[in-house]
């Protein structure tokens, strides 16, 4: 294990706060995945102050860095749905549910009627504007011409999703940014995950039918690293399986001594 990977880190920060674990015991599980459904994490924090805990509504928007003393960076940026909090003997813990989404309208409807020879991003960029969605990146593998046009009436969402997959592209949400881009399009890391830098036990392959096609990759456990999120591409070195590869899908989990990243990368 690396010497950086010492001193577990996780701070939750708002505009008006900051929560430590140097200070207080948090617990959390924060998934992450390619499709366009926002993902939902839950965070415990014991022993808030009456004050703090006043400053947690929902709406709020709230991120988290976590990983450690000399290495950490954000694993989840969203907004507070529910806050919760209940007495359990000597502590109270408070459950915080947070969407890792830019606040969507997914029941928004439209109805509308795009000119013939309009192209598939040209729509795409349209329909973004009509929710108030924020697209970080937008590069389709086949920006296909609908020579006839195309009509809107419906779920605006839905709509978005029929035309990313017509193009070829995966339409999903990651730390409150909106991408639409090839399932093979990534973020290089430059990061090599390995024994020495957090990998735990060998990669289990898998395979899995997505919309007509065969997905082959490997699912991995590792010491949590905020590196690895939905696009992250690694460098994978184990004993038997080595090469580059992007992260689909996976979470980042603590709980008292627990504290790790499971992900599934796919080459």
């Amino acid at each position: 294990m690396s010497t950086i990977q010492f001193g577990r880190v996780t701070e939750i920060i708002t505009n008006d706060l900051k929560i430590s674990s140097d200070t207080l015991e948090i617990e959390f599980n924060i998934p992450f995945d390619d499709d366009p459904d926002p993902n939902v994490s839950e965070i415990v924090v014991y022993n808030l102050s009456d004050t703090t805990l006043s400053k947690l509504k929902k709406g709020v928007k709230l991120t988290m860095n976590a990983g450690y003393k000399a290495d950490k960076g954000v694993i989840l940026s969203g907004f507070i749905s529910t806050v919760a909090s209940e007495k359990g003997g000597a502590d109270r813990a408070t459950k915080i549910s947070v969407v890792d989404s830019q606040p969507i309208d997914n029941k928004k409807t439209l109805k509308k009627t795009f000119k013939k020879g309009i192209k598939g991003d040209q729509i795409l960029k349209e329909l973004a504007k009509a929710i108030k969605l924020k697209i970080a990146v937008i590069k389709l593998p086949n920006n296909v011409v609908y020579k006839k046009g195309f009509s809107v009436n419906g779920p605006v969402v839905d709509a978005m999703k029929k035309i990313a997959k017509d193009c070829g592209a995966s339409f999903y949400i990651s730390r409150s940014n909106v991408y639409i881009r090839s399932i093979k399009e990534g973020d290089n890391t430059q990061f090599i995950l390995n024994s020495n830098t957090g990998l735990i036990g060998s990669p289990e392959y898998f395979e899995e039918e997505r919309d007509g096609k065969v997905l082959k990759g490997y699912r991995v456990k590792s010491l949590l690293q905020y590196r690895m999120n939905t696009a992250s591409i690694i460098e994978l070195q184990s004993l038997f399986v080595k090469g580059k590869f992007r992260v689909r899908k996976g979470k980042h989990y603590r709980k008292g001594d627990v504290y790790y990243s499971e992900v599934e990368v796919i080459a």
